[in-house]
């Protein structure tokens, strides 16, 4: 497993490696993705009342849109390796904005239901496709950069509900998500548009297309490495698992357990949230500086001391200011978890990495609510939210257990001691990235388990201070 995220860049005529451009283009998507389904959330109430429906029907439309999107999240991968992430992914996004339209403009709920279904698919689509991207665009650049563009998502969900919010009281819904869909159109055809140009001029000139089969994982490579893959989708789950728990109940608790007003609980849900998206931006520069598994081992002990503080804080001397320090200590600790076990996952096993991680992490999503709920009518809810804890340090565990499997799946029986034993510092780019020339990822994700030409280089090449 990488613990420096630090890629093998090819280096200019003059011997330096050359400086990364930032990758604008991504982070415009990710915050994209963010947004705009935002813009469709704060409607709900209003497309409820458009259509009639009562409350189980909503619950079950709103259900049509998680079965859409868990059965993408199972083919995503498998198109992406077909077609390629990028155009999947602009494909996929135009698909996410068109559809945002159907919602205003339908009349009852089965079509409700099937609108809700078509944006779950192109909207698991969207981000199995720009995961993926991302972690190739990572790997080639030598930049950690995945913690930062979950950041941006991150801001992008938070501007697009306040946006959302604003345009509720002023426009109608299929006006405000007509315009939401024409401007997510066009961004998708300004930056889409040049992040295919950019691949193609790197196919032209010898850069690394992509497109080899060389860079897709061989079968007996998949196999070799499916089981570690699969233990960063238990991390994710987790993860989404502690996430969940505290986005549904943290109010509840606030306000029930420690007598919080609904405006003073909703701050406390707001420090914990901007504590999840401020430590996202602080990633990046924790992982070069400690590694993969330092900052998930970490954040996971990070995140336990914090529920335990905010679920217990009724207890203990501080009360109310003491469960506010408590949440912000468990979104510093939760910030950047998921997104090293999707760049681990996609990392390993490209697409079809990070589509099984994003696959068993809804295991932790669905399973949140009725945990929480039955534990909290047995026991209490302090107690019910202690389970974080609980699956926090498991977590921590197996992350410690995953760094030293990765390092044998990865590792090249011939190559020296040190080197075998470098291979978990040094970055997962070291796939495609020695068989063509660094400039273009490829499509299909960059695999760490590599053919034993492709040996890791020494410690001292292509690793960053």
């Amino acid at each position: 497993m990488s613990e420096r995220h630090v890629g093998t860049r090819h280096r200019a005529a003059d011997g330096h490696l050359p400086r990364p451009r930032r990758p604008v283009a991504l982070a415009v998507f990710f915050a994209l993705v963010g947004f705009a389904p935002a813009n469709w959330l704060v409607r709900v109430p209003d497309v409820k009342a458009q259509v009639g429906a009562s409350a189980s029907q909503l619950g079950l439309v709103l259900l049509c849109g998680s079965i859409g999107g868990l059965a993408a999240v199972t083919v995503a991968g498998r198109v992406c390796l077909r077609f390629g992430t990028r155009r999947v992914m602009v494909v996929a996004s135009a698909g996410l904005c068109a559809a945002l339209v159907l919602p205003g403009l339908v009349t009852s709920v089965p079509a409700l239901g099937a609108s809700l279904a078509l944006i779950g698919v192109m909207q698991s689509t969207f981000n199995i496709a720009l995961n993926s991207s991302a972690v190739e665009i990572a790997a080639a650049s030598g930049n950690p950069m995945m913690p930062t563009l979950h950041g941006i998502y991150s801001v992008g969900g938070l501007v697009g509900a306040a946006v959302g919010g604003f345009a509720s009281e002023r426009l109608t819904p299929v006006l405000h998500l007509s315009i939401t869909a024409g401007l997510g159109l066009l961004v998708t055809l300004v930056f889409g548009t040049s992040m295919l140009r950019a691949e193609r001029a790197s196919a032209a000139t010898g850069v690394g297309s992509g497109t080899s089969a060389n860079t897709r994982p061989a079968v007996g490579s998949w196999r070799s490495i499916r089981w570690i893959v699969l233990g960063f989708g238990v991390i994710a789950a987790c993860t989404a698992y502690s996430e969940y728990a505290n986005n549904n109940w943290a109010t509840l608790h606030l306000r029930q357990d420690l007598g919080a007003t609904a405006a003073v609980a909703g701050y406390g849900f707001a420090c914990y949230s901007c504590a999840i998206a401020g430590g996202r931006f602080l990633g990046s520069r924790l992982i070069r500086r400690l590694g993969d598994t330092t900052v998930l081992t970490g954040g996971f002990l990070l995140a336990a001391v914090g529920v335990l503080i905010a679920g217990w804080a009724a207890h203990l001397p501080g009360g109310l200011a003491l469960a506010f320090a408590g949440y912000v200590v468990l979104g510093l600790g939760l910030a950047n978890i998921f997104p090293i076990a999707i760049s681990r996952g996609g990392a390993l096993g490209g697409p079809r990495g990070v589509s099984r991680v994003s696959m068993v992490s809804t295991v932790g999503t669905l399973s949140q609510a009725p945990v929480i709920g039955f534990l909290t009518d047995r026991h209490s809810l302090p107690l019910a939210l202690s389970s974080v804890a609980v699956l926090a340090v498991i977590a921590a565990a197996l992350a410690l257990g995953l760094r030293r499997w990765s390092q044998s799946a990865t590792a090249d029986p011939d190559a020296h001691p040190t080197e075998a034993a470098d291979s978990d510092r040094t970055n997962a780019s070291h796939g495609p990235g020695d068989t063509a020339p660094a400039g273009a990822p490829t499509p299909t994700g960059v695999p760490t388990v590599l053919p034993r030409s492709n040996a890791v280089p020494p410690p001292s090449e292509g690793r960053k201070p």
